[in-house]
């Protein structure tokens, strides 16, 4: 198959959902598929690996994404040529994609983007949920099939509207390096105490993180077990901010900042480490924690979905219901037992099998196949015109059902300062509770 995977970014920026593809392409080609990239940014022959097909476009600052209005002729053209296309942002990725390809669309969801509407906009929670509900149904009426990484995210998305055939394929993961490194580090070639017992940490250093979280927990639990330290693998906007948080909890002695290290390294780092720890509660399916479970490393972690999909608390680390305090308390308690983090640390790296790559992309080869023999492309316009007519039809719907039951009506939207002793004690607060 001609298989086009379409990105917002790629290799040479770092996060988790250029390794998956990089990792998509190198596992697709080894089994005879042909397989190009079309992402934006400034075209590098000499730097880019075959099939990487870039079109010039504005950059976001030094995120590493671009924004565009389009794709260059060249990759229109090949984009055209396409068996399958898998698309793995839901912006600058899926409509693009439907403008140009000639061939069914399949889309990834690696992003709670419910829950990054509103860390990064300046809309309240509320707001951004109800941007939300019309935007992730109508971007994803673009593709014939989503993928959802994780149970919890395919539920997500149904109550935010999603109407697209929903799909749950786990993420995937290369786990020789991380059986076997190829060079192991130690803790004494970072300084760090040989006897010392140490948490890593690997991903971006931003806000959704909960980082800040992470570091006050981590303090309390050093004040308890003083031979703890703390690594953190990773870069990201939130750095400085981080180590003026450090100074403040005066444990910079016990943290150390790594800052972004190439993938092919991160093995060797999680080798020296006795616990991967995380306070990210906007994980999908976290490709990080399936790494350290695979590196032999007890998780310990907050019960948020995606991650209660991937490790099971008591067997291979600890999750905690509770972000305040209950992190430091699971830091503490495997921290002091030897016999149960070595215990977990096997569970893990057995139940790391699971999230092997080869059977990640076999099931989504499954998928491709069955798509090009039933073209769902062929009814996606009809279909998603008819959703459309529905969602814009039902303002006025609404007001005819309004008309016809007047009185009814009058009764449920009188002004709020009609009549204000009907609400008794809940005078002023509306139906979500706001005053």
């Amino acid at each position: 198959m001609r298989i086009g995977m379409v990105t917002a970014c790629y290799k040479p920026v770092i996060n988790g959902v250029t390794r998956m593809i990089s990792l998509y392409k190198q596992v697709l080609e080894s089994m005879g598929h042909e397989v190009y990239v079309f992402t934006l940014g400034e075209p590098d022959p000499a730097g880019d690996e075959p099939g990487v097909i870039r079109s010039a476009a504005v950059p976001l600052g030094e995120s590493g994404y671009y924004v565009s209005t389009g794709y260059s002729s060249e990759a229109r053209a090949l984009m055209q040529e396409m068996d399958i296309i898998h698309c793995h942002h839901l912006f600058m990725s899926v409509e693009m994609a439907h403008r140009y390809a000639r061939c069914p669309i399949v889309y990834t969801n690696h992003t709670r983007y419910d829950l990054y509407t509103g860390t990064y906009s300046p809309l309240a929670q509320p707001a951004a949920d109800a941007l939300m509900r019309r935007i992730w149904p109508e971007f994803t009426d673009f593709a014939d099939v989503v993928i959802t990484p994780s149970e919890s995210v395919k539920q997500v998305m149904l109550e935010f509207g999603v109407r697209r055939p929903l799909m749950v394929i786990e993420n995937g993961v290369d786990l020789r390096p991380f059986y076997t490194p190829p060079q192991p580090l130690t803790k004494s070639n970072m300084d760090i105490p040989e006897e010392s017992i140490l948490f890593v940490y690997v991903g971006r250093l931003s806000t959704e993180k909960n980082l800040h979280h992470l570091l006050k927990q981590f303090a309390i639990a050093q004040d308890i077990v003083p031979h703890l330290h703390l690594m953190l693998i990773g870069g990201g906007p939130d750095e400085e901010k981080l180590l003026q948080l450090v100074r403040e909890l005066k444990i910079m002695a016990q943290v150390h900042f790594i800052g972004p290290v190439e993938y092919e390294q991160v093995p060797n780092y999680l080798a020296m480490a006795d616990m991967f720890v995380t306070a990210s509660e906007s994980e999908v399916h976290p490709l990080t924690v399936i790494e350290a479970m695979a590196a032999g490393l007890p998780v310990v972690a907050p019960a948020s979905p995606g991650i209660v999909e991937t490790v099971t608390s008591g067997a291979t680390g600890l999750l905690t219901q509770y972000l305040h305090g209950g992190l430091a308390a699971a830091m503490v308690g495997l921290a002091m037992n030897a016999k149960s983090r070595d215990t977990m640390g096997s569970h893990a790296r057995e139940a790391s099998s699971r999230f092997g790559i080869e059977k990640t992309v076999k099931r989504t080869v499954a998928l491709y196949e069955q798509l090009r023999v039933e073209r769902p492309d062929l009814q996606r316009e009809s279909e998603h015109g008819r959703w459309m007519l529905r969602e814009r039809s039902r303002p006025l719907v609404k007001q005819l059902g309004n008309l016809l039951r007047l009185p009814e009506w009058v009764e449920e939207n009188k002004p709020r300062w009609w009549e204000v002793d009907w609400f008794d004690d809940k005078a002023g607060v509306d139906e979500q509770g706001h005053e």
